[in-house]
């Protein structure tokens, strides 16, 4: 079953169990789910990663590579401002993640069980 959003797009069952896989792969950590806090706290502008580095008391390559994880499934965006590195939430990506995921649940409830 493919959400409605993934069919206009030409996905493939595959991918889209991939796209959410990562999006709650990236979730399954508990350092990732303190950094989408911090970023939930801060919609609108984000926060820069020296910032993100004192407030979460990570090691920066930990704290980068947390990130990166996030960005490569689109829960976050990296934005460079000159020197200065920032990140945000993408808006509505991890609410778009959950109905997805609804959607598959309400559709498999429905459909009749096979016998064997």
């Amino acid at each position: 079953m493919i959400p409605k959003r993934f069919q206009q797009k030409g996905h493939t069952p595959m991918s889209c169990n991939d796209t959410l896989a990562r999006s709650f792969k990236a979730l399954s950590h508990p350092r990732r789910v303190m950094l989408f806090r911090l970023l939930a706290d801060r919609p609108e502008t984000g926060d820069s990663l020296d910032r993100l580095w004192r407030a979460a008391r990570l090691q920066r390559s930990s704290l980068i590579h947390h990130l990166r994880e996030m960005e490569r499934c689109g829960l976050i965006r990296r934005q460079r401002h000159g020197l200065e590195v920032a990140y945000r939430l993408t808006p509505g990506a991890l609410t778009q993640a959950l109905e997805d995921a609804g959607e598959i649940a309400r559709v498999s409830r429905h459909r009749p069980r096979r016998v064997a």
